[in-house]
């Protein structure tokens, strides 16, 4: 599929798998592109699974909009890609942080083709007011290139565990040399859109109908677990696993736990072919 045209650019999608297997689709984290999933794909690829993985505005091969947008355009943006996809039956979501706050969106936009959700380190609260400044603070001293190595220590303390980071510096490194080609500008208004000026959704996800997996991680100083349970806690179907050892992102830091996570619940869904 390569490219598809939004509401908010272009967007790449890497597709994989075969035409008539059930869809999952996976919107990454803030700071990652479509290669955060990379231990997730090939196991749903084998599970019988056919992926939509995407690189969102201002990240990866989606160089994004000279504006910042709202997480309900965002919602939109999904539906786009499942039309252009050719997806007629309801799909999972699988979302990381920023993925997990547009899932559920979808799930109110379009409730008829959403079929399971699993929402990895994430929220559905606006920014409260120290996060807010961090993040406001965060954006300008993304504009300055002088500041990059300052900006990438924060971010990668912040996305990965103390454990993760000295067991795997390469994660981190490869995490910082990618978001480093992109965009600047076009990564500059993302951060802002989801960081800064993204609304709350919590009080309407009563109205969610989609089961849901909320994954949190023990170590995650950004969203951690109890942003989780507040969304269980309005979700009619759902339930939440805290993973050990795991900061911000949970699929790249305990891979082997995050799949089986997600393998378990895609088999307890309901099947459903229309």
């Amino acid at each position: 599929m390569a490219t598809v045209p939004t509401i908010l650019g272009d967007f790449y999608v890497d597709e994989q798998g075969q035409q008539d297997d059930p869809v999952v689709l996976l919107w990454p984290s803030l700071f990652t592109d479509h290669t955060m999933w990379r231990n997730q794909i090939p196991v749903l690829l084998a599970a019988g699974w056919r992926t939509l993985a995407l690189d969102p505005p201002g990240h990866g091969q989606s160089k994004g909009i000279d504006r910042v947008f709202t997480m309900d355009e965002c919602a939109k943006t999904v539906l786009q890609v499942l039309d252009a996809a050719h997806v007629q039956t309801p799909v999972v979501l699988l979302g990381t942080s920023w993925g997990g706050m547009v899932a559920p969106r979808v799930a109110l936009l379009a409730p008829d083709r959403v079929r399971g959700m699993v929402l990895f380190n994430t929220t559905a609260e606006s920014a409260a007011l120290f996060d807010w400044a961090r993040a406001t603070l965060l954006t300008k001293m993304l504009a300055v290139g002088e500041l990059d190595k300052i900006v990438d220590g924060m971010v990668i303390s912040l996305q990965l565990a103390p454990e993760t980071r000295r067991q795997h510096p390469e994660v981190g490194a490869e995490l910082s040399r990618r978001y480093r080609s992109w965009n600047r500008r076009g990564l500059i208004n993302t951060v802002r859109s989801v960081l800064v000026d993204r609304d709350s959704s919590l009080d309407a996800l009563v109205n969610v109908q989609a089961p849901a997996l909320l994954v949190s991680g023990k170590e995650d100083t950004i969203l951690p677990s109890p942003h989780s349970r507040r969304i269980l806690g309005k979700l009619p179907k759902g339930r939440h696993i805290e993973v050990a050892g795991a900061a911000h992102l949970v699929p790249l830091e305990a891979p082997e736990t995050a799949n089986k996570l997600i393998l378990d619940f895609v088999a307890d869904l309901p099947r459903k072919t229309n």
